[in-house]
């Protein structure tokens, strides 16, 4: 007897960024990031680092905590209580410190013996100065490229590199910087295998 199962794919990703001050908590300060990123009314399910190969550009409106992908012709409305899979650096503060996090990515091939994979690897990093943050994140995912003795696809970013960060310098109580890549919930490939 063959068990079917199935298994979801992510196909597309963006990239987005996001800060927010409170006066009440860290945790408002956190809700308030979101919006600003435009993922303020979904959930999250943290993933760990390869994104899929296809990114697209969304219309975020981060004053409403919105985001609008391109799906065929139209622009769909991310709904309220959707699940999203992202990858996240966040980093959280208080009044006067300086906050920033980074996100990283190479677009790469890596060949095998078993397959030939197209993928995007992120590197994540966060603390309190953005160009130590954004150096540490590339250096990181430079050391991931390596390790896989990928294809880097130069022609994508800046030499095959690209990098969502963002910064505060926090001036009510509470602050968060947060950089995001979301995985597209629209455009999921399902496949069914056998075990």
């Amino acid at each position: 007897m063959n068990n079917k199962k199935r298994m979801t794919i992510p196909s597309r990703f963006w990239m987005t960024k996001g800060i927010g001050e409170s006066d009440v908590s860290e945790l408002s300060a956190f809700d308030e990031s979101l919006m600003n990123a435009g993922i303020g009314y979904q959930n999250h399910v943290l993933v760990s680092s390869i994104p899929p190969s296809i990114e697209i550009q969304p219309k975020i409106v981060a004053q409403h905590g919105l985001t609008h992908v391109p799906v065929g012709n139209e622009w769909k409305l991310i709904p309220s209580s959707a699940i999203l899979y992202v990858v996240k650096a966040i980093k959280t503060g208080k009044k006067g410190n300086d906050i920033a996090t980074c996100i990283s990515l190479a677009k790469v091939a890596v060949n095998t013996n078993d397959a030939n994979l197209k993928c995007v690897l992120a590197y994540e990093s966060k603390g309190s100065n953005l160009e130590k943050v954004e150096k540490i994140a590339l250096s990181g995912l430079k050391e991931m490229v390596e390790r896989r003795q990928a294809i880097l696809d130069e022609s994508w970013g800046n030499s095959g590199y690209k990098h969502i960060s963002s910064s505060l310098e926090i001036t009510k109580e509470y602050g968060c910087s947060v950089s995001f890549v979301v995985m597209d919930p629209f455009t999921f490939k399902h496949e069914t295998y056998t075990l």
